[in-house]
């Protein structure tokens, strides 16, 4: 550590205690902070293996979406050591079994792959998905899990990121930086799926624009193909006609309404009876209200373990409301219901957003549940209506060359430019 590193971190600590808190929670804040930024420093100074690649994603906390298939196609190239980081036991466990190489991030083993990799491909942060302290020196490759409606990271007033580095003291945007840049490594890629998307990713994940890489969405290729991975959805569900019901959270569960309060499930089970469709409900984990569970054709599967994209490509028509599910389903050119009941709410309490929300939501926009019921039974009649606008909606989103497969472009892209192989 040089000088210069020194005295930025005793700074550091002066400009951490300037901050009206109590002491011992400002103590605290501070033996962490400082902890992780010196590890951080040193981190860039372990050598690191040309041929050593970390993978994570879902917040550490599961094996699924785009890092998934990156790291099962990439773990079959002899020239490479492909090792997973998880923050959860099963999904460790259930690597292992299969034969690949997993550990825990706090773990020994784990500990060392993530200071001596040269590449980290995660799908969140280095923060959420690894243990960020060890990744100073690595290059992150971000292939974000989504693409949203909704401002996140620097681009969100509400977050640290934010706040610290629109400070109105210099000297508190100075060193908020060097946190700031504890959540990301040495060089930081984020991956797009369109120039419209580009355009705010350097503010939102704060990389340059040449690092903003437009490759598209792995965890999409399944609406293409057919495998074994299918029969992982119930039979049932495969070959029932499906509307599914996918909201995301209100401020992480703060201004969550009850379930029952926007639905009359009664009403609901009677209509989809008559219709012939189940009904799926798929709730973000900050939803509140229970499902009841005595409807024959209305499911709670929240608590399944299905992969999301899976369940889109069995889905006849979607209702959702801001989450970003929409924007993958648009590729397969279904009809989607908008069911925002709360949004002056939402956009005032909750979050902002990239674009005016009645631009981009290629599908009737309802706020009570009467007018829903009635534009799902335009859907069903009549499941090409905003077919023209679904599909403009969706060029906005995702270039005509990412509304396919692209495993391996993006493979062939890693291979080339960030491991300097031959793919």
């Amino acid at each position: 550590m040089t000088i210069v590193d020194t005295v930025q971190i005793i700074l550091l600590l002066l400009i951490l205690l300037s901050v009206n808190k109590p002491l011992i929670k400002k103590i605290r804040i501070i033996a962490k902070r400082s902890i992780v930024f010196t590890i951080h420093l040193f981190s860039k100074l372990v050598p690191k293996s040309d041929s050593l690649v970390v993978f994570g994603g879902e917040n550490g906390q599961g094996f699924r979406g785009n890092t998934k298939y990156l790291f099962l196609e990439m773990a079959n190239n002899p020239k490479i050591t492909c090792v997973w980081i998880s923050r959860n036991d099963k999904v460790v466990s259930q690597l292992r079994r299969q034969g690949y190489h997993a550990f825990k991030h706090h773990s020994s083993k784990g500990i060392y792959y993530q200071l001596r990799t040269k590449l980290v491909i995660h799908s969140h942060s280095i923060n959420d998905d690894f243990s960020k302290s060890f990744l100073g020196g690595a290059i992150s490759y971000n292939t974000w899990h989504g693409v949203g409606l909704k401002k996140v990271w620097g681009a969100n007033k509400n977050t640290f990121s934010y706040k610290v580095l629109h400070d109105k003291s210099w000297l508190k945007r100075y060193f908020g930086k060097l946190v700031v840049k504890t959540n990301q490594a040495k060089t930081n890629y984020v991956v797009s799926t369109s120039e419209a998307v580009s355009s705010y990713y350097p503010e939102t994940f704060l990389v340059p624009e040449g690092n903003i890489l437009q490759l598209g969405q792995v965890r999409n290729d399944v609406f293409f193909k057919d495998t074994k991975e299918d029969f992982e959805i119930p039979e049932w569900i495969r070959n029932e006609k499906i509307i599914m019901y996918m909201p995301t959270h209100r401020n992480f569960g703060k201004l969550e309404t009850d379930i029952n309060v926007v639905i009359d499930f009664n009403k609901l089970n009677q209509y989809c009876k008559e219709q012939g469709y189940i009904f799926l409900v798929k709730r973000h984990m900050y939803s509140s209200g229970q499902v009841p569970s005595t409807y024959e054709n209305i499911i709670d599967i929240s608590e399944e373990t299905y992969d999301p994209q899976l369940l889109l490509k069995y889905t006849d028509i979607l209702i959702t409301d801001y989450s970003s599910c929409y924007t993958d389903f648009l590729l397969l050119d279904r009809p989607v219901l908008f069911y925002s009941y709360d949004l002056t709410v939402y956009l005032q309490k909750s979050n902002e957003m990239y674009f005016n929300y009645f631009d981009v939501t290629p599908g009737p926009k309802v706020n009570v549940f009467s007018d829903l019921l009635s534009e799902l039974d335009q859907a069903i009649k009549y499941p090409n209506n905003y077919k023209q606008d679904r599909k403009r909606v969706l060029d906005i989103f995702y270039s005509t060359d990412n509304q396919q497969e692209v495993l391996h472009k993006q493979v062939n892209y890693i291979y080339e430019n960030l491991l300097n192989l031959q793919s």
